[in-house]
């Protein structure tokens, strides 16, 4: 096989590392708008798992997929979110096993996978939609879990807005 050097004045085009953040950036903003469509037009949410009393099934860390559907059509056997009568403002996950449709409001009793009796108080789901568990990602919960942190929270909103001082800063005067 031959080869020959390119003819004097011309050369291969070569790839500017200056390219890769906006690349990255692009990928970025398409995974964006492609989880904002996931979460208001298909219903998706997400919630980390907090505690092993769903294991084997999930394990503390992963991130629960959840959808939201009519309340009435819960069934015995569905994972769903919760909040928990205990701790206003805080949600878990557990499995239904027993639902009681004789009143406006379903009523339903949960378990942990991993406990070994039902939970001791029934649940009246007020709401028209209740979030149910349609998959999970291992792992991916603790990041979620990360942002209870006030100090870690902050830190991330301060790099993603130098990172956007930076992309700004390559943008305008980086052309000339």
């Amino acid at each position: 096989m031959v080869t020959t050097a390119p003819a004097p004045g011309r050369h291969r085009p070569r790839r500017s590392p200056r390219r890769l953040p906006g690349v990255l950036l692009g990928v970025v903003a398409v995974l964006a708008v492609a989880g904002a469509v996931a979460v208001f037009v298909l219903r998706i949410g997400f919630a980390p798992v907090l505690s092993p009393s769903m294991e084997p099934g999930f394990a503390p860390g992963d991130l629960l997929i959840t959808r939201q559907v009519d309340a009435r059509s819960v069934l015995a056997g569905d994972v769903v979110v919760l909040p928990r009568p205990d701790a206003p403002g805080e949600r878990y996950a557990h499995r239904i096993v027993e639902v009681d449709r004789t009143r406006a409001e379903p009523l339903v009793r949960t378990k942990g996978d991993n406990n070994a009796t039902a939970d001791p108080q029934r649940l009246r789901i007020t709401s028209s939609t209740v979030p149910v568990v349609v998959g999970h990602v291992p792992w991916i919960g603790r990041v979620a879990l990360l942002g209870q942190y006030g100090g870690v929270r902050a830190g991330v909103i301060v790099f993603a807005g130098l990172c956007l001082l930076v992309a700004a800063k390559r943008a305008l005067w980086d052309r000339r």
